[in-house]
């Protein structure tokens, strides 16, 4: 069977370099005879929609250039089963740190064209997938920053890092009400992650213990560490072993409920979401996608 290529670029992304990788990618596909039609997400018509009203049998593969946003937008547009292949473009490109695609063009253009075929699971919050994570508390409040307080002079892992020391030292912690597998609880915490992949803000592993095709939702709690911790601590966070303070807590759930608190702000797959409440699940190999996993 012939391949035919539905390729999604966010135009926005990578500071306009997803368009120049869009480019080579359509040059490569026609040098080789390969099948594709380009769709841009644009303001009005978003992810979701472009692949929900485009992509039809005639397609064999979806192509995503963008970041965990564009992803997230296309997954939650996608109602075939398809294999799904990946050309990051984006400012953190976190969930593509748990595959193996290459680190060149080249090499992830052969992945797309020939390398296996692997069931993943996605996450679903409410009622939006994902498939790398929710944050809820501090993680969740730096998407909200970063949407209403603009910083013009930087832009991508410069411009998170800014808003994370803006605010790493003066963010209280906040009461969680969580029902975790039907088990009622409440906890005082800096930050909630419930994951899929490993990997967060542009390199932070809250959740080294997550598996893609385990069934299962990795989950990070981090309690009251204190101002001056939260700076010395910081670089543990990004190795992924902040499992050794006893603050932090991590381990596997089905299913985890997050009360009403509008002090709380969150995101989903790197992008501001909303307040809760959220019930969070996962779909168990609910999706192809054409990579190794590490």
């Amino acid at each position: 069977m012939s391949r035919h290529f539905f390729v999604l670029i966010n135009p926005r992304s990578g500071r306009g370099q997803s368009q120049k990788i869009g480019k080579k990618v359509a040059d490569f596909f026609r040098l080789h005879e390969i099948k594709f039609a380009v769709f841009e997400t644009r303001n009005d018509c978003r992810g979701a929609q472009t692949v929900e009203k485009n992509l039809t049998l005639n397609y064999t593969d979806l192509m995503i250039i963008g970041g965990d946003g564009t992803i997230n937008e296309a997954i939650n547009g996608l109602t075939l089963d398809l294999p799904v292949s990946f050309i990051p473009s984006g400012s953190g490109n976190d969930f593509v740190k748990n595959l193996r695609i290459g680190s060149t063009l080249e090499i992830q253009l052969d992945t797309a064209l020939n390398g296996p075929i692997t069931r993943i699971d996605i996450g679903l919050c409410n009622d939006r997938k994902f498939i790398n994570g929710v944050g809820i508390g501090f993680d969740g409040q730096i998407a909200a920053d970063m949407i209403h307080r603009k910083v013009p002079f930087l832009s991508g892992q410069l411009k998170y890092y800014y808003y994370v020391l803006h605010i790493l030292g003066s963010y209280k912690y906040r009461s969680f009400d969580l029902i975790i597998d039907q088990v009622s609880q409440r906890q005082n915490l800096i930050l909630l992650t419930v994951a899929n992949g490993t990997t967060f803000g542009g390199g932070f592993k809250l959740a080294p213990h997550a598996k893609l095709n385990d069934g299962k939702l990795s989950i990070c709690t981090i309690g009251k560490l204190s101002p001056l911790q939260r700076y010395l601590k910081v670089l543990t966070l990004q190795k992924g072993s902040h499992h050794r303070l006893k603050e932090v807590s991590l381990f596997d759930a089905k299913e985890i409920s997050i009360g009403e608190n509008q002090q709380l702000e969150a995101h989903i797959d790197g992008e501001y979401f909303n307040q809760p409440p959220f019930t969070i699940s996962i779909l168990p190999s609910a999706l192809q996608i054409r990579a190794f996993l590490f």
